[in-house]
């Protein structure tokens, strides 16, 4: 019997994903949103497990979810699913490996998930960070027309041509937030944590400012689009100036030997060949 199960694993993982579908809970709410698909039966077992992870490192991954954009019931079980069933069924190698390799290959693909999510969120937060001055020339422009600024930030949030679509859904939500009676510095704040872009923070605090001591609106975006726009070249130049320390280990450790070997190679040939004549055959 073991020996036909080490023949044939393929039977070993479906017999563990059918006890897992003979487990799955029916129904489980994830996120209120209708317009959401149904998740799998699977991603929502899944998620059902995630409880019993520690609070606080559920909290750390629904933060970074919700930065990453990942806030439907299908996102959001289909995460859980990457990363539970991997490192549970990884346990099928204890047939072939030790049981200390087994855990580290199952450690290692829980939290593979985790470095997914991380990575997700620096380049969203990216792509935001990078369209902000664009959206703040569109918002003032709109402003100077004549707009007032909740009007303003429902118009551009349907610019889909030099926006990035991950800044495009922040500001229709935030103008939504606002029409919908929220106050505008909570508005703010929830931009905020819902990005974790440091821009949209300062910027936040500068229009809350402005609503209460009157300031100009046209003139805190113009000072917020210059402020960014010079935060930005700040950063250009300062990931310029560490290119050197990067490019130091490819030059040092694959340039230099090839290129040491093409011009030292020949005179070490022959050095050698004088010194210590080789056969004939090898030689040539």
């Amino acid at each position: 019997m073991n020996q036909a199960l080490l023949q044939y694993p393929e039977f070993i993982v479906a017999l563990v994903l059918g006890a897992i579908c003979l487990l799955v809970p029916q129904s489980r709410e994830v996120v209120a949103d209708p317009q959401e698909k149904t998740a799998s039966t699977l991603g929502v077992f899944a998620y059902s497990l995630s409880s019993l992870l520690p609070q606080t490192y559920q909290q750390w991954l629904t933060n970074n979810q919700i930065r990453a954009g990942w806030r439907g019931r299908n996102a959001v079980c289909r995460f859980y699913s990457w990363k539970l069933y991997p490192a549970i069924v990884s346990g099928i190698l204890a047939l072939w490996l030790p049981l200390l390799a087994v855990l580290l290959v199952s450690i290692f693909l829980f939290f593979i998930a985790d470095l997914w999510l991380v990575v997700s969120v620096n380049r969203r937060r990216r792509e935001i960070a990078e369209s902000l001055p664009q959206a703040l020339d569109l918002l003032l422009l709109c402003v100077d027309a004549g707009l007032g600024l909740d009007a303003a930030l429902q118009r551009i949030a349907n610019e889909r041509t030099v926006l990035a679509g991950a800044l495009n859904d922040e500001l229709n939500r935030l103008g939504k937030d606002i029409l919908l009676g929220m106050n505008r510095a909570q508005a703010y704040s929830d931009l905020y944590e819902r990005t974790g872009v440091d821009e949209l923070r300062s910027l936040g605090a500068a229009l809350s400012q402005s609503q209460k001591l009157g300031l100009s609106v046209s003139t805190i975006l113009r000072a917020q689009s210059e402020f960014m726009r010079n935060r930005q070249q700040r950063k250009a130049e300062e990931r310029a100036a560490k290119l050197p320390v990067w490019m130091a280990f490819p030059l040092w450790f694959c340039i230099m030997p090839a290129l040491m070997l093409i011009l030292i190679g020949p005179s070490l040939l022959l050095f050698i060949h004088q010194t210590t004549p080789l056969p004939h055959g090898l030689w040539h």
